[in-house]
């Protein structure tokens, strides 16, 4: 089990065994915005050698996430719900690291949206839409 939110995000995100294994850096955090960065390498590509969708869509799905996640309660968790990503460009070994943007959209009491942009080199690359819902924590 990961520490609580209450912790300092940036130790926690590096931490996180999922962010760790991709690669993902925390650019900036706070609760209107998220940015991540995630090298392109190699074993990232799919076989027409451009990355590969659901590594886009991991990536903006944790910018996400790290919008609504560190502010949550001790007693409360996110589940996502839903999920609609467009890919708009490919993303390619050497064009640089990819950048997720999130912002929130609407974060109510029970469900939160939040939209996320993954660039490269300023160019737009994919856009996704995750829904989370607000729960309480299992013990």
């Amino acid at each position: 089990m990961l520490a609580s939110p209450s912790v300092d995000p940036s130790s926690t995100f590096a931490a996180t065994p999922c962010n760790r294994w991709l690669g993902l850096r925390l650019v900036h955090r706070s609760p209107q915005r998220v940015e991540l960065e995630l090298p392109v390498r190699p074993e990232l590509l799919q076989e027409e050698g451009v990355v590969q969708g659901g590594i886009l869509t991991a990536l903006a799905d944790t910018a996400a996430v790290w919008l609504l996640w560190p502010d949550l309660g001790p007693t409360q968790a996110i589940t996502g719900t839903g999920c609609s990503m467009q890919f708009l460009a490919a993303g390619t070994l050497d064009g640089g690291p990819l950048r997720a943007v999130a912002i929130p959209l609407r974060i109510g009491r029970t469900l939160a949206v939040c939209e996320s942009e993954v660039l490269q080199d300023g160019r737009l690359v994919a856009k996704g839409t995750f829904t989370f819902l607000f729960r309480p924590r299992r013990k």
